[in-house]
């Protein structure tokens, strides 16, 4: 399968990352509870993106005059959870802790931005004129 989607490689590309930050943390920390934390964090973000993503793409398919509606409930719907994850990891700080939380929800986004910047560099000979 081709991945020419900047969503799809993020996906794929977010797991290693989680390992490898979760690693990072517990060889810094020898804390299992942070890395619980980020996990916790980075799987929120993981799972509401892949809905956010398969929600969007049949809202595209199946009916475009809702693509503004769709957006704004996924958006909504997302931090919502989001901030309920947040709350409950602050309610209980002596198991989890809301600062490796909050970067596990961020990991996504700071994948993300590498992605999208190499997807939107042209290869060489991508613009050749057939003509």
């Amino acid at each position: 399968m081709k991945r020419n989607n900047a969503i799809e490689w993020t996906m794929l590309l977010s797991w290693p990352a989680i390992l490898l930050v979760s690693l990072a943390i517990y060889l810094f920390t020898n804390e299992w509870n942070f890395v619980k934390s980020f996990a916790l964090g980075a799987f929120t973000t993981l799972l509401m993106q892949s809905w956010n993503y398969k929600w969007m793409k049949r809202a595209f398919e199946e009916a475009p005059k809702t693509i503004v509606r769709s957006t704004i409930v996924s958006y909504v719907f997302r931090f919502v959870l989001y901030g309920v994850i947040l709350y409950f990891t602050y309610q209980n700080a002596d198991q989890w802790n809301i600062y490796f939380t909050a970067g596990g929800i961020l990991l996504y986004r700071v994948v993300m931005f590498p992605v999208a910047i190499v997807l939107s560099r042209k290869k060489e000979g991508d613009a050749v004129d057939r003509n």
